[in-house]
């Protein structure tokens, strides 16, 4: 008698040897969650600098080896390399050209728009100013990784304008790349970080045991609450536009005191009120003393129509009124 085949099905899966799974799912789910903190303070501190809204958003995060992110880099290319005690190894955070020509041109002045800027070497004093910038950014990512590793510390900052000068791990070796889209009028770039599997190795076993504080439980009233204790010292310049026109060069050469030029509003129509350069509300310019002047506020722009009004660019030393956060209650 003929001996019985077994039929039953085997379950196999793939692996791909080339770029082979080093960190499980767990453990990247828990990077994404902790570094989308890091999007967060990063997104505060390049408006800071850039005195605009500037969002940030975590765009993906994945397991790659160290030649393929080292080739997908731009050369000239912004890369900072650095060490994070108690980690061992090095990391790397790269800044796309178009988000630090965007950065260095609004710091000095300009509207920070980043299209059509020549992609080229950074000049000595792009570098310093970028490095304060940069300083910031390492600090918000120290902070980011404070649950994990309490009292972390990072040293060793050097930039590196060629990506094939950085050697701190071997070119098969495989890294965790973590990708955020900085996005702002005019602006938009990624931003990087890799991780070598080496760097992480130790800090891993924490990764699948704890992860970034969170508060389940609190109400949307409580923490509207602490949002507004958190940004009651902070201070946002607000310009309230009369309204606009356009004239031509020729025009606006002749123009003298006295001369009388028609915008595009009503004297009846509300003046729309932009705080950190953004549409929020709608008001009416108003005298508070004889020789003082207010806008008193009406109402909220809702967001659906915030577009129709466009930006204005804030000065970095206004000379209007700065209406606090305790104002927008």
């Amino acid at each position: 008698m003929a001996a019985r085949r077994d039929t039953a099905k085997v379950n196999v899966s793939g692996y791909d040897f080339r770029h082979p799974a080093r960190v499980n799912k767990d453990q990247l789910r828990t990077l994404e969650n902790l570094h989308d903190h890091f999007a967060r303070l990063l997104s505060s501190t390049l408006s800071g600098a850039m005195r605009k809204i500037v969002d940030v958003d975590t765009a993906f995060v994945d397991q790659t080896t160290y030649r393929e992110y080292i080739m997908s880099l731009s050369n000239p290319a912004c890369s900072y390399q650095f060490q994070m005690d108690p980690m061992q190894g090095a990391i790397i955070m790269d800044f796309a050209m178009p988000v630090v020509f965007g950065l260095v041109d609004r710091i000095h002045g300009g509207r920070g728009f980043s299209k059509g800027v020549e992609h080229r070497q950074m000049t000595q004093l792009e570098m310093g100013v970028l490095a304060r910038a940069v300083k910031r950014a390492v600090a918000d990512l120290e902070c980011t990784w404070e649950p994990i590793l309490p009292g972390n510390q990072i040293h060793s900052i050097e930039l590196e304008t060629n990506p094939k000068f950085m050697q701190i791990t071997a070119a098969p070796e495989i890294v965790i790349l973590l990708a955020f889209e900085v996005n702002a009028p005019g602006l938009t770039g990624l931003i990087s970080l890799c991780y070598p599997y080496f760097t992480l190795q130790s800090t891993l076993p924490r990764l699948g045991m704890q992860t970034a504080p969170r508060h389940p439980g609190i109400s949307a009233q409580r923490a509207r609450e602490q949002n507004r204790l958190r940004l009651g010292g902070m201070s946002l310049p607000a310009v309230a536009e009369i309204g606009r026109t356009t004239l031509s060069a020729s025009t606006a050469s002749t123009l003298a005191a006295g001369d009388v030029i028609r915008l595009d509003a009503h004297v009846d129509d509300p003046a729309p009120i932009f705080v950190g350069a953004q549409p929020k509300f709608l008001g009416f310019p108003c005298v508070t003393e004889p020789d003082s002047t207010a806008v008193k506020i009406a109402g909220r722009i809702p967001p659906q129509f915030s577009a129709h009004y466009g930006t204005v660019d804030t000065p970095a030393r206004p000379e209007h009124r700065v209406l606090k956060s305790s104002d927008l209650a």
